[in-house]
């Protein structure tokens, strides 16, 4: 164990197995919940995922399993959720931005990351300051609340995906409003709904007078 934790190589291959197994974990649990709505589905699969990666954290001792987590969960969920739903520009922009933002993130991890052989300094002082309260200290507040945070900042992301950006929007009121969300939906409809009341209504002689009907009817008369 000592050897791996030691071997930065061995170490970066670790985490990767260790990440990947968590990705089919959450998949699986949110394919199991998913009767429970999508949003509680994603909740409990990002909870077990963590819950996974603690358990492993545990295994090696080293709470900085944990690290990558705040910015591999996004990319992975969104793209999750993009897979097989014809994102329009809009949902593209949106999966470049974060992805950049993952990318940025995860680098700097890597590179300062020495292997499992080092653990965040803010860590080891909770360890020797909790004492054996330490595991329940780890769990909740190194792996649980941080997910949670992050879980909340990346919804309006998931709902822009599943309700706005996976489809192309037409260039009309009430199409074009099934792309927003309902705060802004609301206000458009009104808008639209005026517009036509407030129109005049079409004449007679505009509205029906060039149908042919009309026009024989006018010949006898």
């Amino acid at each position: 164990m000592e050897k791996l934790k030691n071997n930065r190589a061995a170490s970066f291959v670790t985490v990767a197995i260790i990440y990947i197994l968590a990705t089919l974990v959450g998949l699986a649990t949110y394919y199991l919940a998913r009767d429970l709505g999508w949003w509680l589905a994603l909740l409990a699969s990002d909870v077990v995922a963590t819950v996974f990666t603690y358990a492993f954290s545990v295994i090696l001792g080293n709470a900085s399993v944990y690290d990558p987590y705040w910015s591999v969960q996004p990319p992975v969920i969104l793209l999750a959720f993009a897979l097989g739903n014809g994102l329009n520009a809009f949902g593209v922009l949106l999966l470049v931005a974060v992805g950049f933002w993952a990318i940025r993130l995860t680098a700097n991890w890597a590179y300062t990351f020495v292997g499992l052989c080092h653990q965040d300094w803010r860590y080891t002082m909770l360890h020797e300051t909790t004492g054996r309260a330490y595991p329940l200290v780890n769990l909740v507040c190194i792996h649980l609340v941080p997910t949670l945070i992050v879980y909340g900042c990346t919804l309006p992301a998931v709902y822009a995906i599943r309700a706005g950006l996976a489809s192309p929007c037409r260039r009309s009121c009430f199409s074009f409003s099934r792309c927003l969300p309902l705060a802004c939906r609301v206000p458009l409809i009104s808008r639209c709904t005026a517009t036509a009341k407030t129109a005049p209504p079409p004449s007679s002689a505009s509205a029906f007078g060039n149908t042919p009907a009309t026009r024989i009817t006018s010949a006898k008369s």
